[in-house]
């Protein structure tokens, strides 16, 4: 599980990197989604550490992100 959150956690980094410097805003809802990947699996983490509170919360924030990337994906292209 922690390899993946590694991984979309770097994915986003280097995307949004390459977003901010080349200035291609296509890309953002790609971000945003990897964004939200990462987000959700260190609330599913800190679920299993028994903070459930933060886990909750991390885990709400991933999905409005989700939500938020698809509603890019759907009516911006």
């Amino acid at each position: 599980m922690k390899f993946f959150g590694s991984i979309f956690s770097l994915t986003s980094f280097i995307l949004a990197i390459y977003v901010l410097v080349m200035k291609e805003y296509r890309w953002i809802e790609l971000v945003m989604l990897m964004f939200s990947l990462s987000i959700g699996i260190m609330g599913i983490e800190e679920i299993k550490k028994d903070h459930k509170g933060r886990g909750v919360l991390l885990i709400s924030v991933g999905l409005l992100c989700l939500y938020s990337s698809i509603q890019g994906f759907l009516f911006l292209h």
